[in-house]
């Protein structure tokens, strides 16, 4: 659970953050995903420290994005935090589909922070994903019911899981109670090692134990001592 100490410190980086970015020449970040994921990336390395989806981390995401098939087209992801993947994200299906993608390719990125909501989309909107990248405030579980009753997510072909680890399994369990996924759809977690997420790892490591299995690997990232370096990549093989 974030403290109250914890969530200053978070509001007083993402402060920074916002500033750091809007002092860039905005010709150099304006409808460009990939510039804003790494002036993100810049103030996190050398200005202020935040836990975001770091460069090594997405690359392990973008190589099975890109081998998809059929190529992705809804990504859920818990956790907006300060919007680094969710704009990546965007980027990525950008470089999938170039920049007149279809209507039905969206990211639907849930956060219960409004400091972090609002930072996000300002971020999303200057990188010009806004119409692909789509940021709900609140719990993701009902962000998702809601989405799904009203006919805007009737499938999902990834599901990112970064926010509080406690919470992996119930929303990876929700997903397949809704009956969103697929064969090929991914489950991708970050921060699995630590803080950790045991539950979750031994659910996608049994092969899961309902009607939904799973093939899951560990991926190991380069990372500082003492931080989280490992990602879940979890492939939908039966429903």
């Amino acid at each position: 659970m974030t403290t109250p100490a914890m969530q200053d410190m978070f509001a007083k980086r993402a402060a920074e953050l916002r500033e750091f970015i809007f002092s860039q020449p905005r010709s150099d970040l304006e409808n460009n995903p990939w510039a804003v994921a790494h002036a993100i990336d810049t103030f996190t390395e050398n200005v202020g420290h935040m836990m975001t989806f770091n460069q090594k981390k997405l690359e392990v995401a973008q190589a099975q994005l890109l081998a998809q098939q059929p190529s992705t087209r809804t990504i859920l992801e818990f956790g907006t935090f300060v919007g680094k993947s969710a704009v990546a994200w965007g980027a990525i299906l950008r470089d999938i589909y170039g920049k007149n993608m279809p209507e039905d390719v969206n990211v639907y990125t849930f956060e219960m922070d409004p400091q972090m909501v609002a930072l996000s989309r300002e971020l999303i909107k200057l990188a010009g994903i806004e119409d692909v990248v789509h940021v709900l405030e609140g719990p993701g579980s009902e962000s998702l019911k809601k989405l799904h009753a009203e006919g805007k997510v009737i499938g999902v072909d990834m599901a990112f899981f970064d926010h509080w680890e406690k919470y992996y399994l119930p929303d990876l369990q929700l997903i397949e109670e809704l009956k969103l996924f697929h064969v090929g759809s991914l489950a991708i977690a970050d921060n699995t090692d630590f803080p950790g997420a045991p539950d979750y790892l031994k659910y996608v490591k049994a092969g899961g134990y309902g009607g939904v299995k799973y093939d899951s690997k560990s991926f190991e990232t380069a990372s500082k001592p003492g931080r989280p370096s490992t990602v879940e990549v979890s492939t939908i093989v039966a429903v």
